[in-house]
Formats: C-alpha cells, sequence, structure tokens
C-alpha cells in the first residue's frame, strides 16, 4: 500500500472515531441538560415560533397538575384562556423579537376538573437562539410567589377589614364612600350614608360579659350584610357604631327604606350563650348632593341625626334632610297601614263603566281600588300602589282585587241584570306571581261566573318585559277561557309580530293619546293607528280617558267602538254602579 492510501485511511479511521466520540458526548450533554430541566427548583417552560409548549419540567406538572401529555403542542392561551386579560401573550411575542421581559404577578388557575388548581407566579421570558444565533422560540423561567402572595394578601385584608366581625374599618369605609361619591357626581345619582349606633349595648357587655358582646356584634354585622345590596359597603368604626354606604341609589326613599329593614333585622331575637336577648339601634340618614358633596360632612351630618334618633326615643331613624324624613315618614306609614288595610275591611273597589257606542249600553265595566285610609281618607291607588309593589304587598292586595271583582259581577247576574265583563288589572308582580292562574280560576269559579266574564288586563311593558313568559302565562290563562286585554297600548315598545303571538282579545288605547284629541295631530294619528289596527287582528279597541264630546265625535267618526271616562262616569261604588245598570247612562259632560 501506497503512503498516500495509508494516509487517506488513516484519517478516515481518525475521523470515525472522532464522530463517535462527539456523538456520544451530545448523547451525554443532552441527557444531562434534559435531568437539570426535569429536576430544577423552579418552572422551566420553552416555546417554538408559533409559541406552543415543547418543554414542561417536573416543577410545572407539581405546580399546576398538568402533566407534559396535557401541554405539549398547545399554546399558553388555549391552557390557561385568563392570562390573556394579564397581557402574558403580549410579553411572549416581544421575546420572540429579542427582548427580555419579566411578569413579576401573574394569576393562573388550571380551568375544568375537580379542585381547581390556582395561584401566582412570577415569570421571566428570554429569547430562545439555536447554535447560530437564530431565535427558534421563548425560554420561560417560573417561580412560585402563591405564599408570598396569600401574605400580602392576609396584611391587605387585616389593614381594611375590622378583625372582629370581618367588615370594612374606617378606612376602607372612607375610601369606598369617596369613590361612590365620585361615581355619582359623574352620573347625577344619590348616594346615602347611615350611621348606626346599638342602643345600651354597654348594658350586654356589663352584664353577659366582653366575650359574648362579641357575639353579639358579630351577629348584628351578619344581619347587617344581608339587609344590603352587594354593591353596598357596611363597615364597623368603632365599638358598637357601624355604617353603610348606599351607592347608585334610583330613589331618595330608598335609604330610609333600607333603614327600616335595618331596623327590623336588628330587632329580631339573639341568642347569646344560652341568653335570649333583644337589641335595638339608632341610626341616622344623609344623602348625597343634598345634605353635603364630601365623605366627612355627610358622615358628620349622619352622626348628628343619628344622635336625634336617639333623643327621639331610639330604635328608629332620623334623616338629616327634615322635608325628606316627612316624606320617608308618611311612605313608611302607608307602608304600614297596607299590613292591616284588608283584614279591616279599609279597600273598597269602584268601577267605570265601558260604552259601546253603537247602541249606547254599557258592555263592561273596570274595577278600580280605593283605599279608605283612616287619616287620609279615600286615596286612589296611584298613592299606594308603589309602595304595596315594593313591599310584597301587591299580590294578596291583587288577590282579593279579583275575588271581590268577581263576587260583584256575580252579585249583578243574580239581581237579573245582564251580564257583561269585569275588567281587572295586573300587577307586573303579580302577573309574573307563580300559581297566578289558579288564583284565577279559584276566584272565577267561587264566584260562579262564565270565565269569558272576567277581562285581566296588563300593560304593554309588562307585556314586553319577557316575551316568552307573557306567551306562557296568556296561553295558560286563555285554556282557563280568561279574556286578556292589553293595557296603555301605545306608551311601550311591541310590535306587530309579538302582537300577532300573544292571545289578546282587547287593545286599550292610552288616555295619555286620548286627551288631546282631535287638536293634537300626532295623538290623531297614533289612535287613528292603533283603531285600524286592532281592525286588522280581529280585536276589541276601547278608548280610555273619554271626558268631552269633541273627543267621542272623533272616536265616533274612526270606529272606535268602546270607550270608558268621565264623560259618561266617574269610577263609582258598586251601589251606584248598579243603580248606572238599571236606569241607564247620565252623561258627564
Amino acid at each position: 500500500m501506497s503512503v498516500a492510501l495509508l494516509v487517506v485511511a488513516l484519517y478516515i479511521v481518525i475521523r470515525q472515531i472522532i464522530f463517535i466520540r462527539s456523538e456520544r458526548a451530545l448523547l451525554e450533554s443532552h441527557q444531562f441538560a434534559t435531568e437539570i430541566i426535569t429536576n430544577a427548583g423552579e418552572g422551566i417552560i420553552v416555546y417554538d415560533k408559533q409559541l406552543r409548549y415543547v418543554v414542561w419540567n417536573q416543577f410545572m406538572e407539581e405546580l399546576t397538575g398538568l402533566t407534559s401529555d396535557d401541554v405539549i403542542g398547545r399554546r399558553a392561551v388555549d391552557v390557561f384562556p385568563h392570562i390573556t386579560e394579564q397581557h402574558v401573550d403580549e410579553l411572549l411575542v416581544r421575546a420572540l423579537n429579542g427582548e427580555t421581559v419579566a411578569a413579576p404577578d401573574i394569576h393562573y388557575y388550571v380551568p375544568g376538573g375537580g379542585e381547581q388548581r390556582q395561584g401566582w407566579a412570577s415569570a421571566v421570558y428570554r429569547p430562545h437562539r439555536d447554535g447560530l444565533g437564530h431565535i427558534i422560540g421563548v425560554i420561560a423561567l417560573i417561580r412560585d410567589i402563591t405564599q408570598r402572595k396569600k401574605a400580602e394578601q392576609q396584611i391587605e385584608y387585616q389593614a381594611y377589614h375590622d378583625a372582629l366581625t370581618g367588615l370594612a374599618n374606617r378606612r376602607l369605609f372612607h375610601e369606598h364612600l369617596t369613590l361612590a361619591l365620585a361615581l355619582a357626581s359623574r352620573r347625577r345619582r344619590t348616594v346615602g350614608v347611615l350611621f348606626l349606633d346599638l342602643d345600651h349595648f354597654k348594658l350586654v357587655n356589663d352584664t353577659l360579659g366582653h366575650t359574648l358582646g362579641d357575639d353579639l356584634l358579630r351577629q348584628i354585622s351578619a344581619r347587617l350584610r344581608d339587609c344590603v345590596r352587594e354593591g353596598d359597603t357596611v363597615a364597623r368604626v368603632g365599638g358598637d357604631e357601624f355604617t353603610i354606604v348606599l351607592q347608585d341609589m334610583e330613589a331618595k326613599e330608598d335609604a330610609a327604606l333600607v333603614a327600616q329593614k335595618v331596623l327590623h333585622a336588628i330587632a329580631a331575637p339573639i341568642d347569646l350563650g344560652g341568653n335570649r336577648i333583644y337589641v335595638t339601634a339608632s341610626i341616622g340618614i344623609t344623602l348625597f348632593p343634598d345634605d353635603g358633596d364630601d365623605a366627612e360632612t355627610l358622615l358628620k351630618n349622619a352622626d348628628n341625626a343619628m344622635y336625634r334618633a336617639k333623643a327621639e326615643g331610639r330604635n328608629t331613624y332620623q334623616m338629616s334632610t327634615q322635608e325628606m324624613n316627612r316624606s320617608s315618614q308618611e311612605r313608611l306609614t302607608l307602608e304600614s297601614g297596607l299590613h292591616q288595610a284588608i283584614e279591616r275591611e279599609e279597600f273598597e273597589l269602584y268601577y267605570q263603566p265601558q260604552i259601546d257606542l253603537r247602541t249606547m249600553k254599557i258592555v263592561g265595566m273596570e274595577a278600580l281600588l280605593r283605599w279608605h285610609h283612616p287619616q287620609r281618607g279615600l286615596m286612589a291607588p296611584g298613592s299606594f300602589i308603589s309602595v304595596a309593589e315594593e313591599r310584597g304587598h301587591i299580590v294578596v292586595i291583587g288577590d282579593w282585587v279579583l275575588r271581590t271583582a268577581c263576587r260583584q259581577a256575580r252579585s249583578f247576574l243574580d239581581k237579573g241584570l245582564q251580564e257583561f265583563r269585569v275588567a281587572v288589572n295586573l300587577s307586573a308582580r303579580q302577573f309574573r306571581e307563580r300559581g297566578l292562574a289558579e288564583s284565577v280560576e279559584a276566584a272565577v269559579n267561587a264566584a260562579g261566573i262564565d270565565p269569558h266574564c272576567l277581562e285581566l288586563e296588563i300593560t304593554e311593558s309588562v307585556a314586553m318585559e319577557n316575551v316568552e313568559l307573557t306567551l306562557k302565562i296568556l296561553t295558560t290563562l286563555r285554556k282557563i277561557g280568561i279574556t286578556i286585554a292589553i293595557d296603555d297600548f301605545g306608551t311601550g315598545h311591541s310590535s306587530l309580530s309579538y302582537l300577532k303571538r300573544f292571545p289578546i282579545d282587547t287593545l286599550k288605547i292610552d288616555r295619555g293619546f286620548v286627551e288631546d284629541l282631535p287638536d293634537r295631530f300626532e295623538d290623531a294619528a297614533i289612535v287613528r293607528s292603533v283603531i285600524q289596527l286592532a281592525r286588522g287582528l280581529n280585536l276589541r279597541v276601547i278608548a280610555e280617558g273619554v271626558e268631552t264630546r269633541e273627543q267621542l265625535t272623533f272616536l265616533r267618526q274612526h270606529d272606535c267602538r268602546e270607550v270608558q271616562g268621565y264623560f259618561f262616569s266617574y269610577p263609582v261604588p258598586a251601589a251606584e254602579f248598579e243603580r248606572l245598570l238599571e236606569d241607564g247612562l247620565p252623561l258627564a259632560g
């Protein structure tokens, strides 16, 4: 063999030996790197250029409960959708573009499954480069900071909350009130501040001891929380002193209603170590912007009003604004009276005739509630129905109206008078009450009248509030044989498609459109349209609020066949309505 061939052969052998050793070294190096990544004391994640997971080490599996098989090949936003809100995806893109970026506080949780795994982590994202310096992905180093974060949150909680009751403390109360005032100022809404002090609390501590006194404060705190909305703030600002922020109130009277609710809740008996005790409180109320435009002024005025409540005998509240105090007191007096009005037989039904303009005969009557108030005399429903709605009395009152109207219709029949419809208004709450159909059917059967003689009226706005529910309720009532009227038609936002679906019999034109007939062009056009619409849908139409001959002439000319209003008769008691049936109609106009 020549020397040249020997050199070539030797070179090949040396290259082969070097290649084998390099392969072995590379394999050993890869195994070593894998072992380091797997057993690292912090999380190591590697993403490819599409930001899909390619490495998910054992630390991350223990931290999240997700294995490599759960995540490899998926994107971070697919595994943890909520991290998009924390801009993690944006940080990954920056790292992919060559930056090294940090995310100190990432809140993560693993959605789905059994117990939810969640916690806090910090992360550093840096570009992952190959041997030539090209970016081929992102490397993330993850540290678990859950315990540190919990400790920080606990410290922050203690700084803003009362240790005994868990309520907001004075500091957090002041911040929430200041924020509520700023929002209310921009939105032109009302904020209420209640300052509450327990009556004779010192006596509890002196007789039962401070341990049971603390238990009392905790129980009172729980009751206060149950009296307000989720967005309101209840705070303990002193030994037995509490404050409440009622933000974004719709009506100024709401603060007084909450105060009444609080007094009622506190007055319920409390069990303290086997002792059944009763506690009362005194409350002062201020309103933004009426009584002040800053937190300190409102709190001071509420405190002063609270002391006035104590001077008035305790177990009551006082408003900083005397005019509002009188208004709220009148409202609550009405509420209190409504409790006993049925038992005391203070309610009475008046009836207004509905006239067929072709025959000029009474073809129906609308039952209208009146209250013979012991102090205020005869009251129309506009004076008290809203209170009855808010406080839940309307269902009981509405059921009484329904049964009484049916019995009155039966009474007229028993006296030989002609059969006609009796119309009864249903409130929004009564209409949605479970068991409505059963109550209606029971009232009709108890009175012994034909179901078609009873017409139930709901307003257009109530009908459109929940179309599917309305359709279900009306269909059930129709199966009983009841007729249905849409009251105040034209004031809501119903469409022809919904009217076609509803099983209704009558449209009642709102008195607001009748009032200025025939002079007001817009109202005249609406009334003509409603009459034509009713005729097209084969529905009866009744115009309410007819008071003048000119209105009556216009309605006749446009083929409105039924009307009711003062032109024919005011609402009258049953005995007087009976005379109208016997003697005919004296025109009031």
